[in-house]
């Protein structure tokens, strides 16, 4: 019941392609899940597209394949690196997250050891 309610909250672009708190690291399925949105949803619709303009220019068949085939492909190579990054960059900042919330429940505050000075930005 929780999930559901946590879904409805985000927008539909949001459902489809990022539908996760980011709050912890990414299973191997949901990561899989974000791959296949990314590399499926916005390919066929650039695809679709790109096949109406031709048949509006009235380009030959053998053009039509061609540009319909070279512009999946190409954003299908795109947008699947741009997830990997997206998946890699959210699993990333959980880690670190995670990472600075034990140092600071094992050992107290880093200030307090006169190791941290300067503030948030070091200075």
């Amino acid at each position: 019941m929780q999930q559901r309610q946590e879904h409805a909250r985000y927008s539909l672009f949001r459902r489809i392609f990022f539908p996760y708190s980011g709050g912890e690291a990414l299973t191997t399925r949901q990561s899989l899940r974000i791959i296949i949105a990314w590399t499926l949803v916005v390919p066929v619709s650039m695809t679709l597209l790109t096949l109406v303009l031709s048949l509006l220019l009235g380009l030959s068949p053998q053009r039509i394949v061609l540009l319909v085939l070279i512009t999946f492909l190409s954003g299908v190579m795109v947008f699947g690196l741009l997830s990997l990054v997206v998946i890699a960059t959210n699993n990333r900042a959980v880690r670190l997250r995670q990472e600075r919330q034990a140092r600071f429940s094992q050992g107290g505050q880093a200030a307090e050891g006169g190791e941290d000075r300067g503030g948030r930005y070091g200075s």
